[in-house]
Formats: structure tokens, C-alpha cells, sequence
């Protein structure tokens, strides 16, 4: 069964990401919106968490910026076609992602 929320050590053992980048993301990537908890803490959604992989990925294998993740994402956002063969990729990269990792 899957989580509805993931904390940010569970999501920086997801991803293979360490969580002050992750944080760092969050403060650069507009379109990452993270839960907080009356405490401060973070909660991240499944939504989050594909969102996250797909940075890690636009970064470290097609090389863009930050700035340039920022450009794909509102690029994208006009392209529903586009943005749905994103979310079929990305889910089958989650899925890859969760088998390995139990």
C-alpha cells in the first residue's frame, strides 16, 4: 500500500538525494509545493515525490539549470499531451524506483 505522505528522509532515500538539496529545491523550483505541519516539518505527497524525481533527472541527465527545469515545467504546462507522457514516464520510473529499493 502506498504512503499518503512521505517525510524528507524517506523522500532523500527515494530519490538518492541529499535533504538539503531537496530543500534548496523548494526554494527554486516554482512549481514544488511541499505540506508543512504545525510544527515546521515537511510532508511531501506522491505528487511531490514524481515531481522530485523528475528534477533529479532533468539535472543530472538532460544537464539544465535550475532556472532551466523552471522553463521546461511552464513549457510543459501548456502541453498536456506533452505533460501526460511526462506523468507516464515518471510513473514507471517510480515504480522502477520502488521495486529496487525493497
Amino acid at each position: 500500500m502506498m504512503k499518503q505522505y512521505y517525510n524528507i528522509d524517506e523522500i532523500s532515500q527515494i530519490i538518492k538525494e541529499q535533504k538539503h538539496t531537496i530543500r534548496f529545491w523548494e526554494t527554486r523550483i516554482d512549481r514544488l509545493r511541499v505540506i508543512r505541519t504545525h510544527s515546521g516539518h515537511r510532508l511531501y505527497n506522491y505528487e511531490n515525490l514524481l515531481l522530485l524525481k523528475k528534477i533529479k533527472d532533468l539535472l543530472d541527465r538532460d544537464k539544465l539549470t535550475l532556472d532551466g527545469v523552471n522553463d521546461y515545467f511552464s513549457k510543459s504546462k501548456s502541453k498536456k499531451n506533452s505533460y501526460n507522457g511526462n506523468i507516464i514516464t515518471d510513473l514507471k520510473d517510480l515504480l522502477a524506483l520502488l521495486k529496487s529499493s525493497k
